[in-house]
């Protein structure tokens, strides 16, 4: 006779990389303290209302929603956070193209 199988307990998976590509967030820099407030999620949510579209894939004549808002020059290298001039709408993919090419830039300003 088939017997009902037991209950397993799962535990959680903390031993598992995220899904960061195996790499740990753990010793990743927190990004400007300005961008966890509630005037920029405000901010920043009326500005993708008046700018939906992704600015990078417009200029390709793409039309992509827009996912953020980014500071064309990096906060790194700018005087003022919350001058809107300085921000454009973009979808996640070129946020992370973008973020990669600052990235670079800020690398080779410092050395």
């Amino acid at each position: 006779m088939a017997t009902k199988p037991k209950h397993t307990i799962r535990l959680g998976r903390a031993h598992e990389p995220a899904a960061t590509g195996g790499r740990s967030m753990q010793g990743r820099k927190r990004s400007a303290d300005a961008y966890h407030t509630w005037r920029w999620t405000k901010l920043s949510r009326a500005y993708r209302a008046a700018h939906p579209l992704c600015e990078e894939c417009l200029r390709q004549g793409i039309y992509t929603p827009a996912e953020v808002v980014d500071h064309i020059i990096p906060v790194a290298l700018c005087d003022d956070f919350w001058d809107e001039t300085n921000w454009q709408s973009l979808c996640q993919r070129c946020n992370i193209a973008k973020g990669n090419r600052d990235k670079a830039r800020i690398r080779g300003g410092k050395r």
